[in-house]
């Protein structure tokens, strides 16, 4: 009877060792998931197609502190760079990751200077829709391009032989606390550290850097850039028909201070007797009163 119970025991330890060895044998025929997908940019927001096989499961990671299970996810960045997207395939043969590199950067319009303004139609208002506030001034733009050296300026307005100058000031370092904080009453023009007259009946331009040991009623240096003739603004189209102007400023001569990623602009226009502004985006004593954009280079 004890012969019989241990020839049972022996058979049942050596029936389970087969089933392990076949299990095992079962698992590790079983393929490995081959993790793949292609990927489309629009802006900020990337479409994810998976093309992975051999896999059951699914989890991504953006490389920004956010993940997914999904298996085509759709993910809005919340600012352009370059990111390590991995998607890890899980499936019954185990599991494997693949790494891309995905750069997310933003789309410039092309702008020519030509005086030929509807290649600006694809840029949105940086100011405008003030009416009257704005006075002479109605609309401005801007834009950059891909290497972020050049800002690329519209403006809209009345400019002519009464109202003969047009002012951009830049607000460099992205603080309102320093720089330059404007000589008129009301004005939302905090922390220029820069300052660009163009002359419509003159076609020149003058470029100063804001000088922190100066009077606030002018305290601009000049002579700032190499090219003192021309200062920033190397391309113009000069004034059409009395309204519309386009020109580039070179933010690679802005060098102090270092310009930031985010930079406020505003603009204004002056009379020949160069008295207060005749006009301003934003607006001078607007109710509500608008306070200076910052533009983003991000």
């Amino acid at each position: 009877m004890k012969k019989k119970q241990l020839s049972f025991v022996i058979l049942t330890i050596v029936a389970l060792g087969v089933l392990t060895i076949v299990s095992c044998k079962k698992d590790e025929s079983k393929p490995k998931p081959t993790p793949d997908f292609t990927y489309e940019i629009n802006d900020k927001t990337v479409t994810f197609t998976n093309s992975s096989t051999n896999a059951t499961s699914y989890e991504w990671d953006f490389d920004d502190g956010t993940t997914s299970e999904e298996v085509n996810p759709v993910h809005e960045y919340a600012a352009y760079g370059d990111y390590d997207v991995r998607l890890t395939a899980i499936g019954e043969g185990g599991q494997e990751t693949k790494r891309v590199t995905i750069s997310v950067v933003k789309e410039w319009p092309a702008i020519t200077i030509d005086g030929d303004f509807s290649d600006w139609d694809a840029v949105e208002s940086f100011y405008g829709g003030y009416g009257d506030a704005s006075g002479t001034l109605v609309e401005a733009k801007v834009t950059s391009e891909a290497s972020l050296s050049k800002l690329y300026i519209y403006v809209k307005g009345q400019m002519d032989a009464d109202f003969p100058v047009v002012q951009i000031m830049i607000n460099a370092d992205g603080d309102t606390a320093t720089g330059w904080r404007g000589i008129y009453s009301g004005y939302a023009s905090d922390g220029a550290e820069y300052q660009f007259e163009y002359g419509v009946d003159w076609e020149w331009c003058a470029t100063y850097a804001y000088g922190a040991d100066v009077d606030q009623g002018w305290p601009w240096e000049d002579e700032i850039t190499a090219d003192e003739e021309n200062g920033d603004i190397t391309e113009t189209s000069g004034v059409v028909g009395g309204t519309e102007i386009e020109f580039v400023i070179e933010t690679s001569l802005m060098k102090n201070p270092v310009v930031a990623n985010e930079i406020g602009i505003y603009f204004w226009a002056q009379p020949e007797d160069w008295s207060e502004t005749s006009g301003a985006l934003p607006p001078i004593n607007a109710e509500p009163l608008e306070h200076v954009k910052m533009f983003s280079f991000q």
